[in-house]
């Protein structure tokens, strides 16, 4: 029968008072010796100021102030430390004392073996004769790596491990040696110190390596440099955090001097912040700036041809929503110019929705302001030739405001009315053929029919199509205006029965139509579903102000075609198409995405026709495939490439094979780049790193999959 007691020594007169620090006791067997000493024996288990202790016997020794401990003995603390051992002689607070024949568990993922452990107080402890490892250890067998030292001090507050000559050890064979070393407990999320290094070798930057230095500046900023060195270049990259209450706050740059261009300074600064404001509004800044066009591409920092400079504040409700948004825009491409780009660019949207009880439907009020400008100084085409004028600014204030509501008829018909009106001021400077002020009033009322209807199939499957019919009529007074917030027409389903397709407001979808189309849905016993919708636009006359490959320029436009199949067994097929009167395919996009078992797959395939009213005036079509294999539970295949099919040949291929366990993480990867650009050059990468795991916050979860003994 076990005995459960609360030791208070202060009833039994000949021990000190003192032992009254130890809270509770349990065990087989509790009693007092002839000397006076109190022995516990037989699954024992100690509990103090969070620390617990269980073992195989127990003395007190009242004299001495400690505990004579026989094992096996494991003691853990709050700290997530757990200690096992074979011996101990501790004091009555479990604060100090000698442990032998020890085994110390920090944080569930490093072992730390020692012949001795010396607890001196609750803050530092010293372990002599000791390997490290956060590997899964066999016995009689060596780990994947280890830590061999002579000596190392845990310092539990500031939570750091001191090593006293260490020596790292690979399948127990040496490789490295430091008379002394700084290991970050791994409870310590932050630590200031060194991070993964990567080896770097490229094709325009030579061999070189990283060797990231974080800083912990306090509990809500850090730091971190990253000097790259290599015969070709000497780069220092930054990165700068910082948490608030209500945000945070991101910098990432670099400055380098290198043999690309070696009579400058190189350099790029990224930065990002997002603040939550009163009232529900949200500011987002953000900075985009490189020194040179080419310098984001040498040293593979962001895949980016247009920076973007830009300060926005919004706010999102239920039946309103506001944004003002101030951006900067610097093309990195060497067939724009970005003095005849719209470069800076203001803009402030305004939308409400009302649903007023007297009024049946929903009324929808928007305010538009949109201001561009260039720094180009020509009021019509200049030295490019591209059939603009090169240097206008415009100042565009639109008012919308829209109605519409659905009326159930007889036999599940639903009638559909939708109105639309809005009005437009421009102010143009620096155009010859246009303003310097307009004025535009547009318009739109459509009527429509739809039919949904539903079947319950046998296998327990339920099949939902919906036809539907839409007469649409718009009229503007005043087309002559610059086109800036509507140069890019896109025609899928998500706009086929909308009052303009155009996305902005500078251009206007004239003209009476009918809206086709027919939408299914089916929802599989299986769980898997089938969207898809076909749908086509019939005009009165040709509209000339869509570009041609938008499949919305003539009369009749093209069939549009969509699809969207997900199944249960991790397979998901998307595909949106323009299919003119002849069966041409005029533009098709493909997405594929497989995640079963080992393979997590992705491919997209994409088809555009040239435009001939359009900066598109080549046909284009490309191939992008992503493909991760985990060939075991440890090791992963990473595969990407990019095909360019009007070419025939890749513009970049990717590889990089990951191995990774509990205690170990080697990522080797490999690229390929393949440039069209005056400006740029083929190149090949090659990066290597190896991370210890376990001496860090980014501890994976990753079960040990190793096993002792005979496989």
């Amino acid at each position: 029968m076990r005995l459960a007691l609360t030791i208070l020594f202060v009833l039994i007169g000949s021990f000190s008072a003192r032992a009254q620090n130890i809270t509770n006791l349990i065990a087989d067997d509790i009693k007092i010796n002839g000397e006076g000493y109190l022995v516990a024996k037989g699954a024992v288990t100690i509990w103090y100021d969070g620390r617990k202790i269980t073992a195989n016997s127990v003395t007190y020794a009242s004299q001495d102030n400690k505990l004579i401990i026989e094992g096996p003995i494991r003691l853990t603390d709050t700290k997530s430390t757990v200690i096992l051992a074979d011996q101990a002689e501790l004091s009555d607070d479990l604060k100090t004392g000698i442990i032998k024949s020890a085994k110390i568990i920090l944080g569930h993922h490093v072992q730390i073996s020692a012949a001795k452990i010396l607890q001196k107080d609750t803050r530092y402890s010293e372990a002599f004769n000791i390997a490290a490892t956060s590997c899964h250890v066999c016995f009689n067998k060596s780990p994947l790596w280890q830590i061999r030292a002579k000596k190392i001090i845990q310092d539990k507050f500031e939570k750091q491990i001191y090593f006293e000559h260490a020596q790292l050890r690979v399948l127990d064979i040496p490789v490295f040696y430091l008379p002394r070393m700084r290991l970050p407990d791994p409870s310590l999320k932050r630590a200031t110190g060194f991070l993964v290094p990567k080896l770097k070798t490229s094709t325009v930057l030579s061999t070189g390596i990283k060797v990231p230095y974080f800083i912990r500046v306090d509990k809500h900023k850090d730091f971190t440099i990253t000097p790259f060195y290599s015969p070709k270049t000497k780069t220092m990259e930054y990165r700068y955090r910082q948490a608030f209450s209500s945000g945070s706050m991101l910098v990432d740059g670099a400055f380098t001097r290198d043999t690309l261009r070696p009579i400058e300074t190189r350099g790029y600064i990224f930065s990002n912040a997002d603040f939550t404001l009163q009232s529900g509004y949200n500011l987002a800044v953000q900075l985009q700036a490189v020194r040179d066009p080419s310098y984001l591409f040498d040293y593979d920092l962001a895949q980016v041809d247009r920076l973007n400079t830009k300060l926005e504040l919004s706010r999102s409700k239920r039946y309103q929503s506001s944004e003002v948004k101030f951006s900067n825009y610097h093309s990195l491409r060497d067939n724009e110019d970005n003095a005849t780009q719209p470069t800076v660019v203001a803009k402030a949207v305004f939308e409400g929705r009302l649903n007023p009880d007297r009024i049946k439907g929903e009324i929808g009020l928007e305010a538009n302001f949109l201001s561009t400008y260039r720094y180009s100084d020509f009021n019509k085409d200049g030295p490019d030739s591209d059939a603009l004028v090169d240097g206008y600014e415009t100042t565009r204030v639109s008012l919308l405001s829209n109605w519409n509501h659905n009326w159930p008829i007889s036999n599940g018909v639903v009638l559909g009315f939708e109105n639309e009106f809005g009005v437009s001021r421009y102010d143009v400077q620096q155009h010859a053929e246009i303003g310097p002020e307009a004025t535009r009033i547009f318009g739109s009322s459509a009527v429509g029919l739809s039919w949904p209807l539903y079947r319950l199939q046998a296998n327990g499957g339920i099949g939902v199509i919906e036809p539907r019919l839409q007469l649409v009529r718009s009229a503007a007074n005043n087309r002559d205006v610059p086109n800036e917030d509507s140069t890019q027409v896109e025609f899928d389903e998500g706009n086929l029965f909308r009052l303009n397709r155009a996305p902005g407001f500078d251009l206007i979808e004239h003209g009476t139509r009918i809206n086709a189309g027919v939408a299914g849905t089916h929802f599989m016993e299986t769980g898997s579903n089938l969207n898809w919708k076909i749908g086509r636009v019939f005009r009165s006359n040709e509209l000339s102000t869509f570009p041609t490959g938008s499949g919305l320029s003539t009369s009749v436009s093209d069939w549009l075609l969509a699809t969207n199949f997900q199944s249960t067994n991790g397979i998901e097929l998307i595909n949106r198409a323009l299919v003119a009167s002849d069966g041409a395919i005029t533009k098709s996009e493909t997405s594929l995405k497989l995640n079963r078992d080992q393979h997590q797959i992705s491919a997209t395939h994409v088809e555009l026709t040239k435009d001939l009213t359009d900066t598109q005036n080549k046909s284009l079509s490309s191939v992008a495939l992503e493909w991760n294999y985990d060939l075991t539970p440890n090791w992963r295949s990473e595969s990407k490439f990019q095909f360019d099919s009007n070419i025939g040949r890749l513009s970049k291929l990717e590889w990089g094979l990951l191995y990774e366990n509990e205690c170990v993480n080697v990522d080797f990867s490999t690229s390929r780049s393949f440039s069209t650009s005056t400006i740029l050059n083929d190149k090949t990468n090659y990066t290597l790193s190896v991370e210890l795991t376990g001496f860090s916050s980014r501890n994976r979860k990753i079960p040990k999959s190793h096993k002792c003994g005979i496989q």
